[in-house]
Formats: structure tokens, C-alpha cells, sequence
């Protein structure tokens, strides 16, 4: 897969089958994964996972999916940020985003894990050459 170290992934998604399932289909890919259920738990544990990556649902309770990766990306500067989403009204929080300067990709749930695989090699191999 990768030359090198694992790549570490931290998924958060408060619908804890949904960010358990993540993980286990990045595991099984080689990666570094853990999963959060809530955008708190996620930020207390950044220093200890130390992510290439974040794999975030937009819709959560208490904090947004935007807010958390602008939170954790201003804590751990160019990590990689993927969003995902069943909801049609994310497109506005994602404009939102991108308006302020910041850089998020959004995948629409369902995520397929052959497109959910695709999108990570494909963020964390353009890493390595920034």
C-alpha cells in the first residue's frame, strides 16, 4: 500500500456502528484507525492519535462536523480533512468553509468503501508531496 509508516486516521460520527464500521474497512486497508463518537471526544484525543487524517460526519449534536475540522485543523495544521454527509443542507456549511479559507473535502453518504478508500490514498499520497 503506503512505503513507510501507517498512516493514522481518526473517524468521529456520533452513530457509533456508522464510525466503527469506518474504522474496520481503514484497518483492513492497512491504515492506523480510531473511532470518536462526538466532536469533544475527538478534540481531547487529537494529541494521542496525532491523525494524517479525519474522516468527520457534518451532523452532529453540540458541534458541527465544519466546526470540529476547523478546531482540530487550526490544533494539528495540514492534516487532512474528508466530511461526510447525508444531508442536503451541508452544501451552505460547506461554502461557509471554504469561504473562510478553509479546505475540507465532502463525500455523500452513503460512502461506498471502494470510494471512501479511493478519496484517503488519494488525500494522504498528495500529503507526502507538500
Amino acid at each position: 500500500m503506503t512505503a513507510g509508516p501507517a498512516r493514522r486516521i481518526l473517524v468521529v460520527d456520533d452513530e457509533h456502528t456508522l464510525a466503527d464500521t469506518l474504522a474496520t474497512i481503514l484497518e483492513r486497508a492497512g491504515y492506523i484507525s480510531t473511532a470518536a463518537y462526538n466532536p469533544a471526544e475527538a478534540l481531547a484525543s487529537l494529541a494521542q492519535v496525532r491523525p494524517d487524517l479525519i474522516i468527520t460526519d457534518v451532523m452532529m449534536p453540540v458541534m458541527n462536523g465544519v466546526e470540529f475540522a476547523i478546531r482540530a485543523g487550526k490544533a494539528y495544521p495540514g492534516v487532512k480533512i474528508i466530511l461526510i454527509s447525508g444531508h442536503a443542507g451541508t452544501q451552505d456549511i460547506m461554502e461557509a468553509a471554504h469561504l473562510d479559507g478553509h479546505s475540507i473535502e465532502l463525500l455523500a453518504k452513503p460512502v461506498l468503501p471502494e470510494e471512501l478508500l479511493f478519496r484517503v490514498a488519494e488525500l494522504l499520497n498528495s500529503s507526502r508531496s507538500t
